[in-house]
């Protein structure tokens, strides 16, 4: 094993480490007294995707009619 980078939040040894579907968090576990599971911002903040404005404001057809009854 080689040394990567030192996590200082933790007071005994990290056995485990994952990183989240986005890529932005670390989640490190420890072991011994700590018993820790801790989370790790480690890229920012992930870039919130911004919708494009429409042109018209749609509406559905048909969906301000009601209901009625068919006998």
């Amino acid at each position: 094993m080689v040394k990567q980078a030192e996590l200082s939040g933790h007071t005994s040894r990290v056995l485990n480490m994952a990183h989240s579907p986005d890529g932005y968090t670390v989640a490190s576990a420890a072991a011994g007294e700590d018993e820790m599971l801790k989370f790790w911002n480690v890229f920012g903040s992930p870039k919130t995707p911004t919708k494009p404005t429409p042109k018209y404001n749609l509406v559905e057809p048909f969906a301000d009619i009601g209901q009625s009854q068919i006998r």
